[in-house]
Order: structure tokens, then sequence, then C-alpha cells
């Protein structure tokens, strides 16, 4: 019944022209205060002239009292609109409001809410949501069974503060904060569970934040925030993107100034796709605690039947873990983790790849763009097996000293960024002016690396699957060129770097070599069987 209530009310508004949602939840506010103080007071309104005028004069002095503002329509539209309130879902208009919305609200999927909401078992007497909004689909559902612990919800959007605090007016056990937890948060209270999404992505300037904090990143802003208001025995548990488990800079001293003041308790990696439409990004869940843990655990969570629930776990020694320089809980639980281990364990010097080369993305090129010019293109598609086809490139018309920084040399490695397959390659010598493409990254080698030795490390196996642990993306790669700059290359000496070098180019060109002669037999010979197949082999 109130899901069809839900739906006659939106198409009220729509067929009068009303389109911002913002504004039909505020709507939806004043009906229902303006209902419950009329049902409280025992008045009961009629279809008539007087009974239509009492109740806008009711509404008005209501939408004064709450800062509701004008009401825009006349009194026959708010009667029509009142005669929905009794069966009005709330929350129920809250999901609606953002589930079609590519407004950058990140919605939690019902399977990780009814995840999220398994942890208000055992001892945890009060719990505070952040942006519950974001939990819009099963936020009923939560409070409503679990009458017995306090729960705080939070979102610093004005409206949504007074539709929430509408929608859980008559509960005892729930509070509404209009607060962001992007400012310092005002909230006195600590609690035994903190549950948030925090917005991804996002970057605040200095002077938008007047607290100094550790970075100026949306989501280390909120985790900072939240886990100084979990008591001695609580825990913050939040969905964190990929690069907050190994980006450097800023977010690394985030890291590293939760492992030294707090405890990493546990991170999963998240099924993929999971925030789609919203977001395609690669997500964890993270599980921070006051008191300091003997060990972490490491997870990947899968889903079945619209379901979540653990694919596999490891636990590792705090200890250990703290001599990591990152998060990315996907090596240790990959299938080659041994071999991971035994590369970081080795005595091979290591450097990261930032230290010896210059590392940039290509250029953003717009079809618009492509036309008959001196400027040649490279992008995924030119890049086979290692090497650079020069066939079939795209060229632009542009002065050179605004593609200059981007040119290509002789040497310079290119790794995919973008796509869903990595590829690599060395560029070779060329009289033409070729830049990349803004779906590679180039790797300009400044000492102490053999170009070609680089190559070959970042094409193998190991290689590979280090590159893909800086993916930001979930099935669509998403690599960003500072992030790959803390991807480890064993040092060798540069006789030892050469030898390999040589070995592989002599190795990979019998192979060609080899390769040619068996596909032009085998050509000949299937040649040879279609013919027969006219002639009947005579």
């Amino acid at each position: 019944m109130k899901t069809n209530t839900n739906q006659a009310f939106w198409e009220i508004f729509y067929i009068r022209g009303f389109d911002d949602k913002q504004q039909i939840l505020s709507e939806a506010v004043r009906i229902v205060k303006t209902y419950r103080y009329l049902q409280k007071s025992g008045i009961n309104i009629s279809d008539s002239s007087q009974g239509k005028e009492h109740l806008f004069q009711t509404m008005k002095k209501i939408s004064a009292e709450n800062g509701l503002g004008h009401f825009p329509g006349d009194r026959d539209f708010f009667y029509d609109l009142y005669t929905l309130a009794e069966s009005l879902n709330l929350v129920g208009l809250l999901y609606d409001s953002y589930k079609n919305e590519r407004t950058g609200t990140v919605l939690a999927p019902d399977y990780l809410i009814t995840f999220l909401s398994e942890m208000l078992s055992g001892r945890v007497n009060s719990v505070m949501i952040a942006e519950a909004e974001k939990m819009a689909a099963g936020l009923q559902a939560i409070i409503d069974t679990n009458p017995e612990i306090s729960i705080t919800l939070t979102t610093d959007q004005y409206t949504v503060f007074l539709l929430l605090e509408a929608a859980f007016q008559e509960y005892q056990n729930v509070k509404v904060a209009n607060q962001s937890i992007y400012r310092e948060l005002l909230i006195a209270d600590n609690f035994d569970l903190i549950l948030s999404i925090p917005t991804f992505g996002g970057r605040f300037s200095r002077e938008e934040t007047p607290k100094s904090f550790i970075t100026q990143e949306t989501e280390t802003i909120a985790l900072e925030n939240l886990i100084q208001r979990i008591n001695d025995r609580g825990s913050l548990v939040a969905v964190i993107p990929a690069k907050l488990t190994f980006a450097s800079g800023q977010i690394r001293d985030f890291r590293k100034w939760i492992l030294e003041n707090y405890s990493l308790d546990s991170i999963y990696s998240l099924p993929d796709g999971i925030f789609r439409p919203y977001t395609g990004i690669k997500t964890y869940l993270a599980a921070f605690s006051k008191a300091g843990k003997d060990s972490i655990v490491l997870g990947s969570i899968g889903t079945e039947n619209y379901r979540m629930q653990e694919t596999r776990v490891i636990t590792m020694p705090s200890a250990e873990f703290r001599q990591y320089d990152d998060w990315r809980a996907g090596l240790f639980l990959s299938k080659d983790n041994e071999e991971i281990q035994r590369f970081k364990a080795s005595g091979v010097k290591k450097v990261k790849l930032k230290s010896i080369a210059d590392i940039f993305r290509g250029k953003s090129v717009l079809k618009d763009d492509v036309k008959p010019g001196e400027i040649f293109i490279l992008n995924i598609s030119n890049i086979e097996e290692g090497e650079v086809l020069f066939d079939h490139m795209d060229t632009i018309n542009e002065e050179e000293r605004k593609i200059r920084r981007y040119q290509l040399e002789g040497d310079d490695i290119l790794l995919t960024c973008r796509g869903t397959v990595n590829k690599v390659a060395l560029f070779p010598e060329t009289r033409r002016t070729v830049i990349a493409s803004a779906n590679i990254i180039v790797i300009r080698v400044k000492e102490k690396v053999l170009p070609q030795y680089l190559k070959i490390f970042l094409e193998s196996p190991l290689g590979q699957l280090l590159v893909k642990s800086f993916q930001r993306g979930t099935n669509v790669m998403n690599i960003n060129p500072n992030d790959i700059g803390e991807l480890e290359v064993p040092l060798l000496p540069i006789t030892r770097q050469r030898e390999l070098a040589e070995r592989f180019a002599n190795g990979l060109r019998r192979y060609k070599s080899e390769r040619e002669v068996i596909e032009k037999r085998w050509e000949s010979q299937r040649t040879e069987i279609f013919q027969e197949l006219l002639t009947g082999g005579d």
C-alpha cells in the first residue's frame, strides 16, 4: 500500500511539472508534519472549502516552525497531497529520489546493507550510520529490527535531515544529526559501531576544511573524523576505494597514521561492480578499532543468490603486515601469493619505479580532433604482442609546441592504463612525431635500469600481477600514473640486466621465425585439403 502511495505522490508532482527531487522530498516532510500535528490535535480535515482553508493555514504555521519555506501551490494541490500523508513511506521516498540519479551519491545495494546489519548483533549498544541516505534501501529494516540499540543517523543535507527526523520521530532509540562527516564533527557521543560509505574521489581545498586533516581527500577526511568517535571497544566499518590501499603521498601518510594510532582489524575486497551504476571503481570493506590486535584478517567477499559471503580469508600477524607499505589485500589473497612473498622476501635489491623513471599519461584526444595531420596518435589498438604497429594510427593537426610533452622517444615503455587488457611495449626509434593517447602510461627510464629489462619485468606474470594490484577500476582497467610509480622493480646489476634482455630478445626472434615456418606449412596443408574437397582427391 505504501509503495503505491509513494508512486501516486511522485506522479502528482510530475503531472504538475515538478522534477526537483529535493523539493519534492521537502514537500513530503511538510505534508507528514502537518498531518501528525492535526492528528495529535484531534482535528479531521474535510474536503470542503472551509476544511481546505484550515488545512492550508495550519500547513503555513508548521512550515514556518520548521523552516520549510513557501509551498509551491494552492489549497487544492496541498489537499490532494495531504490525503496521501497517512500511508506515505518517507524512507522509501528518500531511496526513490536517489536510485535513478547520477549525482554522485552512491547507494548501497540491499545485500551489502544486510551484510553490514549483521554487525549490529552481539555487544553493540550504540551505532552511528554516517550519511544515512546511502543506506536508504535497508535503513527502515535496520532500525525496526534493533529497537534495543541506540542509533544515530547523520546527513549533511538539511532536507534529508528533516525527512529522517520526521520518518523516525516516534522511535525513542533513534537520533538524527544534520552533520557533515567532511568537517570537524560536533557530535560528542562515542559509539560501539560506525558504518560509513564515504564519497569516493572528492577533494576539498584547504579553505574548505577549517580543521587540519592529513589529506584533502573525502575518503580519508571521513575516516579521520569518524575513527575518533568510536569508543575503546568500538569499530569503524567503512567502504574504501582501492586507491586508499596503495596511493602514495598524503594517502600513504594517512595509512601510516592509522597503523600508528589505531588498528586495521580486517580488509575485504568487495565484489566487482557492487556500486554500479553509480560507480565502477574497485572497493574494499575495512574495519578499524582503537585497541591493537595481534593479527589482521585479509579476505574477499563474493555474492551468491543476492547474499554476501566470505570466499577466501587469511590471517596475518599485525607485526608482519605493518612491514608493508600498502594495504593491497589482493596481493596476499592471490593464487600467486607465494611468488609475491618470495619476491618481497628475496635479497634482490628493489627500487620504486618512480625513482628510476619519469612517468606520465598520454594526451586526451577527442574523436572530433582526429583528422589528417603530421602528429600520429598511439592507442591501445596499435600495440600487439609487445610491439608498436604504425599502420592505421590516427593523426591530428596540431602545433608541435602543444604536444611536445607527450611526444614519444625511442625506448619509452608503453603501458595500457585503461580498457580490459594489460599491454606492454617498447617504443622503437622513428622519424615520425608520435604521441601517446590518454589510454597509455609512458615510462621513460632515467637511470640504473635498461628499458628492455624493465619491459620484460612488467610483462612477466609477477609484473602483470603487481601492475593489476594498482587498478582502481573493476572490469574496466583504470591505473593512475602516480600509483604505478609505487611499483617495486628488482634492481639487478646492469650487466645482468643486459644478459637477460639479450636472451629474451634472441629467444623471441627464434620463436617468431619458427612460428612463421609452422604457419606457412599449415597454410599449405590447409589449402591442399580445401582443394581436395572440390576435386575429391583426383
